[in-house]
């Protein structure tokens, strides 16, 4: 279904949009501005990250980001409607989780592709990234299973575009300004730029990291080849921090973290509050 809208152009793009609408490349400026929308889309890569013991990505045996939420939609659901735009959707993960996402979605949901990457070993989420280093584009977005958010990921990754451009940031990390509980990564901030990232016990903070994060390939550079453990919490944003190379993007929002039936009832009442 396509639908009417008015947009206001510039003078000298529209002359230059004129000379491609000539009914062999483009029939029309609504399908050259369709097509330019949809390729700068498709140009937007997720990876989820669902490494690790399969078990651990479970409550009382079951997945929990396959646990009806609201509306008979799981967590996974909530989280590829905000993805369905995208041109690509990597899902890395042991084989009994890829599996259970494949049964769920197929190979593709809205115009966005999905591939799935089987995970042999548990060696950390670094290297469960690593597993779709040569598939990915200059710059991809990285996300959990079983975390709840709410803020548009275009925004974060406009926002790490420029952050790139300005700071050299090769990391642009989403972080809260919500309390939580649970265990996450503790925040400090000066500016744009992150100062500070500590895996922390329990206990409110002031800022607390999101984990999704917009990432420049060079991150690759801070994850040794072989069969090593390495994290991206531990062993690769300590590193970038050092170097000046992490910038953060602040939240409005909580972020709601999944690890028990608490933290799923804790999500099911704010999505009752808030109305979404």
């Amino acid at each position: 279904m396509k639908k009417r809208i008015s947009i206001t152009l510039d003078a000298n793009l529209l002359k230059q949009m004129e000379k491609l609408v000539d009914n062999v490349n483009f029939e029309s400026r609504s399908h050259l501005i369709e097509y330019c929308v949809r390729k700068y889309l498709e140009s937007y890569v997720a990876v989820i990250l669902a490494g690790g013991n399969p078990k651990k990505l479970k409550i009382d045996g079951k997945f929990k980001f396959l646990i009806p939420i609201k509306e008979n939609k799981a967590l996974i659901d909530f989280l590829f409607e905000k993805l369905k735009n995208f041109g690509k959707i990597f899902v890395i993960g042991q084989r009994e989780v890829v599996n259970v996402c494949f049964e769920k979605f197929g190979n593709k949901i809205g115009s966005a592709e999905i591939e799935y990457i089987e995970e042999k070993k548990e060696l950390g989420n670094a290297k469960t990234l690593e597993l779709a280093k040569d598939k990915l584009p200059e710059t991809f977005l990285i996300l959990p299973i079983d975390q709840y958010y709410q803020f548009d990921f275009s925004d974060l990754i406009k926002k790490h575009n420029l952050n790139m451009a300005i700071y050299g940031s090769i990391v642009t990390l989403a972080v809260s300004p919500i309390s939580t509980r649970g265990k996450s990564g503790s925040i400090a901030m000066i500016g744009s730029r992150i100062v500070k990232h500590e895996e922390s016990e329990k206990g409110k903070k002031n800022l607390i990291s999101a984990f999704a994060a917009v990432c420049n390939k060079k991150i690759f550079e801070f994850i040794p080849k072989g069969e090593i453990r390495w994290v991206l919490q531990e062993n690769v944003y300590p590193k970038l921090i050092e170097l000046e190379k992490m910038s953060g993007y602040l939240l409005s929002d909580p972020v709601f973290n999944i690890h028990t039936k608490a933290d799923i009832a804790r999500l099911k009442r704010y999505l009752t509050k808030s109305q979404f």
